[in-house]
């Protein structure tokens, strides 16, 4: 029996039939069923038949399932990257979160994008957890693919708070022969003030857009990064940082000054520090503190700026706390009210938000 596509056919050893789809040989022949799929079946084993009716079912179910394989799924918030790479100035490779102005022309008004980059060659499955006032909720989760931009959504002005500090987690992969890497857990550190600066939006050539960026993971920290970490105890930690907040022993004369204190980093004036305690700024690794070992040294920290700028005769200092669950900025207003000759309220709005106490010392009046 020779067959051609469109004949109708029947099996011979089951029930039901379809149409002749595609000849392979005079053998082997594809026949599409009724429910659309296209088999392979031995010409023998099929006779000529069928009805006109069935014939357009069987011809319409297999149409739709042809346009369902030619459906492209595009997801719109992924994009690929900008990458020059024979650029020196580009970035290196890693993971990053980006805040794009909509208005690009006046970064300060209306709202700002808030995008996921990943700038390696890695896929990179994550979850992200803001921080609503001190507590982690879970928000965002997903896989990113290599070399491209997700958008995660749009904030406010308002919302920008939470961002800072928030908890991030990921792992990379990647197909076929590699370098596993290390995964990631760690906080997204920044000051949100530096959101309310037109200055710090600059032009991205991974996005073609001015952004603020902020980095999550460098990728060659985390390929040097061993798998199994040794865990460093929260004792061990805050043993070290009071270590560092002694002040050393004198080895010269007494009558002898050291050359630089350590509040000259935080120094803007001869006479001015300003000192960010978020706990990034002060603590390299901090992923194994609790919140208590946390503000711990962050008070430890204060009253130690406190001591050296009664001692340098500083005319004022700005202490950057954040907002988050106010419990950093009740604790030192607390112990602001036990110091004399000062006084103490909250540093400009439109420089810091709401998230800085200034303190000015009375005896430089």
């Amino acid at each position: 029996m020779i067959l051609k596509p469109g004949d109708r056919v029947s099996f011979l050893n089951d029930t039901g039939g379809g149409i002749v789809t595609r000849i392979i040989d005079e053998n082997l022949v594809h026949v599409t069923i009724e429910d659309g799929f296209e088999i392979p079946v031995l010409a023998r084993e099929l006779i000529k038949t069928g009805g006109e009716e069935m014939a357009s079912e069987i011809a319409r179910a297999h149409q739709q399932l042809l346009a369902k394989k030619d459906e492209i799924h595009v997801n719109d918030d992924l994009l690929p990257l900008y990458i020059s790479h024979n650029n020196p100035q580009q970035r290196p490779n890693g993971l990053y979160m980006a805040f794009v102005p909509k208005n690009q022309d006046n970064p300060l008004t209306g709202p700002l994008e808030v995008i996921l980059v990943n700038h390696t060659d890695y896929s990179a499955l994550f979850s992200l957890f803001l921080n609503y006032a001190g507590n982690y909720n879970g928000s965002e989760y997903g896989i990113i693919e290599p070399s491209s931009q997700l958008n995660l959504g749009s904030i406010e002005s308002t919302e920008i708070e939470k961002w800072a500090n928030a908890l991030w987690q990921n792992v990379f992969f990647v197909e076929g022969k590699g370098k596993p890497v290390a995964p990631f857990s760690g906080l997204i550190n920044f000051r949100p003030v530096k959101l309310y600066r037109e200055e710090n939006y600059l032009f991205e050539g991974l996005l073609r857009k001015k952004a603020f960026f902020v980095e999550i993971a460098r990728l060659s920290h985390l390929l040097s990064k061993p798998f199994l970490d040794e865990k460093v105890s929260p004792e061990s930690i805050r043993a070290l940082e009071e270590k560092i907040s002694q002040p050393r022993k004198a080895s010269m004369p007494e009558t002898r000054q050291p050359k630089e204190s350590f509040l000259d980093k935080h120094k803007i004036d001869d006479k001015i520090a300003e000192v960010d305690l978020h706990i990034g700024e002060l603590v390299e690794n901090f992923t194994n503190l609790d919140n208590a070992d946390m503000l711990f040294i962050q008070l430890d920290y204060f009253k130690n700026c406190m001591k050296q700028a009664d001692t340098e005769k500083i005319q004022k200092i700005i202490f950057i706390h954040g907002v988050g669950n106010g419990k950093l900025k009740t604790e030192i207003h607390n112990l602001l009210k036990e110091y004399d000759g000062i006084e103490f309220y909250d540093a400009p709005y439109a420089r810091y938000g709401l998230g800085a106490t200034e303190v000015n010392f009375y005896r430089n009046k």
